[in-house]
């Protein structure tokens, strides 16, 4: 487990573009690093399942792996779990709320990874959360030599990996790191997740920051019940907390109209959030132009070179 010091992060801040890069260049070498045991066992084990906890960046991960595999000439297949979701009208009874595995269409899944081995051209479904239905389908070219990369919170979880085993290689990524406070108190790495998705959910999914605290309840009983049990199936774990993340979620946060008046000290307390809304309060809000449009941290703040 690793710690940072809120002191260190301001200290860091003094310089904030060479703060920036630097924690840019070591998250590059952890996908770098990634990349290099992925290509090890490439024969064996085609096929990346890629998991973690809602907010954790694995749509990024698997984006930035991708870039670094076709860099090095190697074909890769991109699929996200989500696509797969099961129309709400064949759910099972098991499905009872979102966070469920066996909301997924596991059949389906399974069919396109084995179809995209075989090189194969597939039918991939994306998922039309608005109605609730698969709202059409794209055409995905697959290659008997290609990678396989398939990201979703439920990639890990037996129902799915246990089809995969044989042939799959496991990866857990989440922010690990702890942010120790000028008070010695310890922030958590389930609350700077909730901080992301606060900024992601209320600029791309239209949900008051409020709404998103109080939905984090459901979210993480499902990664207590159907996530974190299955970490042990990964064989790579990427920490994907860059350290002058608090400062750009400052700075996000505070530009939210709503902020401060649904963030009362009473619903922060309630919710237990205070000790990470001090650390935003804590720190100098970032500025600087050069975060990466390919930064992970894009994926909850915007302006990223990816569609998600």
């Amino acid at each position: 487990m690793r710690v940072i010091d809120l002191e260190n992060i301001n200290s860091a801040m003094q310089n904030e573009t060479q703060f920036v890069l630097r924690c840019e260049e070591v998250f590059h070498d952890k996908i770098s690093a990634a990349a290099a045991s992925i290509l090890s066992t490439r024969q064996e084990r085609p096929v990346v399942t890629l998991t973690g906890p809602s907010g954790s960046g694995k749509t990024t991960t698997a984006l930035r792996l991708e870039d670094y595999l076709k860099n090095l000439g190697v074909k890769v297949c991109v699929l996200h779990m989500d696509n797969f979701f099961l129309p709400l009208d064949r759910r099972p009874p098991e499905a009872t709320d979102w966070e469920s595995p066996y909301c997924v269409d596991v059949d389906s899944l399974i069919a396109c990874i084995s179809q995209l081995m075989d090189g194969k051209e597939v039918d991939i479904p994306w998922y039309d959360f608005k109605t609730g239905n698969t709202g059409g389908y794209t055409k995905m070219q697959g290659y008997t030599d290609a990678v396989i990369i398939a990201e979703g919170i439920h990639m890990l979880n037996p129902l799915i990996f246990d089809k995969l085993r044989g042939v799959a290689n496991g990866i857990y990524v989440a922010p690990r790191t702890r942010i120790i406070t000028n008070d010695d108190k310890i922030v958590r790495p389930e609350q700077l997740r909730v901080a992301r998705r606060m900024i992601r959910d209320y600029n791309t999914r239209g949900h008051s920051i409020a709404d998103t605290v109080e939905r984090a309840e459901s979210v993480d009983r499902g990664e207590i019940n159907y996530i974190q049990p299955y970490k042990g199936n990964a064989a790579i774990h990427i920490d994907t907390f860059h350290d002058y993340e608090p400062c750009i979620l400052a700075k996000y946060l505070n530009e939210i109209p709503c902020f401060r008046q649904e963030m009362t000290p009473e619903f922060l307390e309630s919710h237990g959030l205070t000790d990470l809304m001090n650390i935003v309060r804590g720190v100098p809000p970032l500025h600087c132009p050069y975060v990466p449009q390919n930064s992970l941290v894009r994926e909850f703040v915007g302006g990223s070179c990816y569609e998600y």
